[in-house]
């Protein structure tokens, strides 16, 4: 399988089974590798090529590395019997989809759920949705983790196809949460029912959503969340919001841009030691989109 045209993609990293100043130009962030991932294909073997590229050793050896450093041996043993039990209830076609991975890297379904927990417990990121001074609406993200010395290796962009076909941005793979997440890109009308529908659907952990749509706004030119009530002082030990919120206003509305935006993501501590990739983009245009991953060598 070979690496994808551009396109308009979401990044993600391939464990999640089932991804000071601004940066010099000399020191250029890589962008991730792009492939295409077929929903045409079965659902347990649509994953496989893209494993081809990657070292599976290192994968596997990952993994293990999480869940030894994340997970309690009393919880992996309860939970190993609690995802058998109710391995046939886990939707389709996700359910299939971790499976078939699962098997190649031999891997139990438990273990790749576990991961998804895992992930759930120790992400944090910063997003920020704004708008320009023409009406244009940007939305960028930095993911921090702290394995980030596997997640940097193993992070992809992956464009989906339907019937040999382009389908744009079919789905955000970043945890268990997708699962409410694909459901809304693919089944709301609109910007108020997709908020509507992700406000109201429970998660297995906490999670704060920030939501771009394509028509401006008029109240505000920007939003920023990290990992905290928005509404509530952000915390000393973690305050990523402050800075960002003060490039924003430096940059100002009239200089904004997909490349002002990845700048913005760029400031200490937005961009920190545990920042893994950067991804700005623009809704009303897929073709305005970006991933760098970050802290590299």
């Amino acid at each position: 399988m070979q690496p994808a045209r551009p396109g308009p993609r979401p990044a993600l990293a391939l464990l999640l089974l089932w991804a000071g100043a601004g940066v010099p130009a000399a020191a250029a962030p890589p962008a991730p590798p792009l492939f295409n991932v077929s929903l045409d294909a079965a659902p347990e073997l649509r994953w496989l090529p893209v494993l081809q590229h990657f070292d599976l050793d290192f994968v596997r050896a990952a993994m293990a590395h999480i869940l030894g450093d994340k997970v309690p041996k009393w919880v992996h043993a309860v939970l190993r019997t609690a995802v058998g039990e109710l391995e046939g209830s886990l939707p389709q076609p996700y359910a299939d989809e971790i499976r078939g991975m699962c098997e190649v890297l031999g891997f139990s379904l438990a273990d790749c759920v576990l991961i998804n927990m895992a992930y759930e417990a120790t992400a944090f990121c910063t997003s920020i949705v704004a708008q320009d001074s023409r009406g244009h609406i940007y939305h960028g993200r930095n993911l921090d983790y702290p394995f980030g010395d596997f997640l940097r290796k193993m992070t992809m962009d992956v464009q989906f196809l339907k019937n040999g076909q382009d389908c744009g941005l079919v789905r955000v793979l970043t945890s268990l949460q997708f699962l409410a997440t694909n459901e809304t890109l693919s089944e709301s009308e609109n910007f108020e029912a997709a908020v509507d529908k992700l406000a109201k659907t429970p998660l297995i952990a906490d999670v704060y959503y920030i939501v771009g749509g394509m028509s401006p706004g008029k109240e505000w030119w920007f939003r920023v969340e990290t990992n905290y009530d928005h509404w509530k002082p952000a915390p000393e030990r973690d305050d990523r919001r402050t800075p960002a919120i003060k490039a924003l206003n430096a940059t100002g509305q009239a200089n904004l841009s997909l490349e002002a935006l990845f700048q913005v993501l760029s400031v200490f501590p937005v961009y920190n030691n545990f920042t893994v990739y950067t991804t700005v983009m623009s809704a009303a245009n897929p073709d305005k989109y970006m991933t760098r991953v970050r802290n590299l060598g």
